[in-house]
């Protein structure tokens, strides 16, 4: 299951998560970059590292080579015994140039690789990718939740892989909205908040009631996990920015917010901000499915009944995600292809996902089992937030923005407007000027783009 990688990992993590958030992943998410390590490195799934005799390579290039990772793709050769899985290390933002310096070398491609959302659109752009709908693998794509499928399908219509799906609400710090709203409760807090400008005002009477000293976000990066995931509008139409329409009216609500005060200054994903979960004056977060356990309870371990989860205004959204695409050179384009319908596409890999990693399933038939993802978490005080994710989060995504090969670009670019907003005294910016600037640094890195 971002867009980020995990966001809001502690510090003594970085080592071996590699970033996007919440979120997220988890799946995905995301931002959910897992590596085990900065250096790429080959491991093997059967003990100690070495390749069993008379068995098939599938080799899956990758952000997690950890050791859960591993354990899970074991119940996949426990099944298919000859298979052998080998990991490579790669991080996400570095998997395009890794590709496409095998391919201009005539090295060996992976069987898998893993396209993270941050980078899926520049991934997708490339011509090669194998059709996993065309026999002889036959992925029945009408199996799989409908709004991942154009964000898994190439500009000439090639669907290229499956993901774990990465979805998005709001998490909430219990005490804090119990002081400052009077509830705590999950259906009342949504019923109180039933837009971004409500959620304005009220973070205006925090600020007043706490001298200034709580916050409704911790960063802007948080809100705009929100405006960003909740838009569809695309940012860019072919070769021409589409920014008044995309980016303007996001920008302008971050802007809204900084002005009244109720978004602190902590940069995205910072330490600063992973601290952040266990404080007592940021009140709210993104938090995708896979944020649950590889953001808030990595950050806050001992957070037992702290938090609570609802329906953010403006509704869920996508956040994060990682498709599995097979290079149409792969040595082994069939053995993938199976391990991927077994993860992405039967009930038995859908468990296997839930129990070992947290992942929901993209395979629809698993959503009709009655509680088939449910667990009552007592981090969130009993609440059953997969449940919520079950029942109220995934039947409510009905559009995406699609990927465009310049995602990473426009994220940079906002990002930099974001500094300038948090810099600003009191959110004195001009956010046409903050549209236009975004604009220009856009056009200068791609020089094939129009304003």
């Amino acid at each position: 299951m971002k867009s980020r990688i995990w966001r809001g990992i502690p510090l003594f993590l970085v080592s071996i998560l590699i970033g996007t958030l919440l979120v997220s992943c988890s799946s995905g998410g995301g931002n959910n970059q897992t590596a085990a390590n900065n250096e790429e490195s080959q491991q093997s799934s059967d003990t100690g590292g070495k390749t069993a005799e008379k068995k098939t390579d599938i080799n899956i290039w990758t952000w997690d080579v950890s050791d859960s990772r591993k354990k899970l793709y074991e119940e996949f050769t426990k099944l298919n015994p000859q298979y052998n899985i080998v990991l490579t290390s790669v991080l996400a933002k570095d998997m395009a140039q890794k590709l496409q310096t095998a391919l201009a070398s005539g090295a060996d491609l992976p069987d898998i690789a893993w396209l993270e959302q941050t980078f899926r659109g520049k991934l997708l752009s490339l011509d090669i990718w194998e059709d996993l709908s065309k026999e002889p693998y036959s992925l029945d794509t009408s199996q799989l939740l409908d709004y991942l499928i154009p964000l898994e399908t190439t500009d000439s219509g090639v669907y290229v892989g499956p993901e774990a799906p990465s979805v998005a609400g709001m998490a909430y710090k219990r005490a804090l909205a119990k002081e400052y709203f009077g509830t705590d409760d999950p259906a009342e807090l949504e019923k109180i908040f039933t837009d971004w400008d409500v959620f304005i005002e009220k973070g205006k009477e925090v600020k007043q009631k706490s001298n200034g000293s709580v916050f409704m976000f911790a960063s802007l990066g948080d809100a705009y996990a929100f405006l960003k995931g909740q838009s569809s509008t695309p940012f860019i139409q072919g070769d021409t920015l589409n920014f008044d329409q995309g980016v303007k009216p996001i920008l302008q609500k971050l802007v809204e917010m900084k002005q009244a005060g109720i978004v602190d200054t902590l940069d995205v994903s910072s330490p600063a901000e992973g601290t952040s979960y266990t404080d007592e004056i940021h009140i709210f977060y993104p938090c995708a499915n896979w944020s649950v356990d590889f953001t808030i309870k990595a950050n806050d371990k001992d957070g037992i009944g702290r938090w609570g989860f609802m329906i953010p205004p403006g509704g869920p959204f996508p956040f994060g995600g990682t498709v599995q695409g097979v290079p149409a050179k792969a040595k082994n384009k069939v053995g993938a292809a199976e391990l991927i319908k077994f993860f992405f596409m039967t009930e038995k890999g859908s468990e296997i996902m839930r129990d070992q990693k947290g992942n929901f399933s993209p395979y629809k038939p698993v959503y009709d089992i009655p509680n088939f993802y449910s667990h009552k978490d007592e981090h969130f005080a009993g609440q059953d937030v997969m449940a919520v994710f079950d029942t109220d989060i995934f039947p409510k995504i009905k559009s995406v923005r699609l990927p465009s090969k310049y995602d990473q670009d426009i994220d940079d670019a906002m990002n930099v407007a974001m500094q300038t907003i948090n810099a600003s005294e009191g959110g004195s910016v001009s956010v046409d000027e903050l549209v236009q600037k975004m604009q220009d640094d856009i056009m200068t890195k791609q020089p094939d783009i129009k304003a």
